[in-house]
Order: C-alpha cells, then structure tokens, then sequence
C-alpha cells in the first residue's frame, strides 16, 4: 500500500525532472528578447505557418522532424529551449521527443504563438521574392 507521504518520492522517481519544469511567460521571453538573453526559440510548427509570422530569433522545425533533425541542429543537450507551436499541443510532443532524447532544459511559451500573436506581440514575417 502506497502512502500518501510517499507519492512525493515515488513521483520523484518516475517522472523526469523536466516535466516540472514552468512554461515560460510571453512577458518573461519578451523581456529576456530586449535584454539579448533570449533562450534558443524552437518553432514546431509547418514551414508554412512559420513563415506566416514566427517569433524573431526562432527555429523552425517541425514538430515531424524533431527526432530526426535534433542531431544535425547542434544544439547542446543542457541549452535553454523554448518550444512553441500554433496552440501549444505539438508544442508539448515535441518538448516529449526532445526530454527523451536527453534534453535537460525544455520549456514551452506559455499560450504558444496564438496567445503571443493575440497580445500584439511583433512577428517576423516572411514574404516570398517576386
């Protein structure tokens, strides 16, 4: 019989330490972007809808391509992430693949990029070349 004292350890042991980590506020990444302190930003969203507006600074790869590309990308397994996608759901699978693969310090941006885009929050667009 498992007490109630020990669901803290218990879960301790069997849940990453990852997954306790905060989503990141908008407030909190704009500020961290004015002072040049900005995590690395990841965009799991399709090309597409990157190119429709993505947080400036930003990589994109797709939430798809996460496992396969996260090798090629360089990115130190103990860097600062922040994973954000339309609405925050491919957003929290890709934080998964990327926590399983050994990344230690994965966050998502709390609302993902509907809630950054709905506070008028700037976007980088990009517009295909004539």
């Amino acid at each position: 019989m498992i007490r109630p004292r020990h669901v803290p350890l218990i879960l301790a042991l069997i849940v990453p330490f990852g997954a306790f980590a905060q989503d990141v506020s908008r407030a909190e990444l704009a500020e961290r972007q004015s002072h040049h302190e900005a995590p690395l930003l990841l965009d799991v969203r399709t090309p597409a809808e990157y190119r429709d507006g993505h947080i400036a600074g930003a990589l994109n790869v797709p939430v798809d391509e996460v496992a396969a590309r996260h090798g090629v990308l360089g990115i130190p397994r103990d860097r600062e992430l922040v994973v954000y996608c339309k609405s925050g759901k491919r957003a929290a699978r890709a934080r998964d693949t990327l926590q399983s693969l050994g990344y230690t310090r994965v966050r998502l941006l709390e609302g993902s990029a509907d809630a950054w885009r709905a506070d008028g929050r700037p976007l980088v667009v990009e517009r295909p070349s004539p």
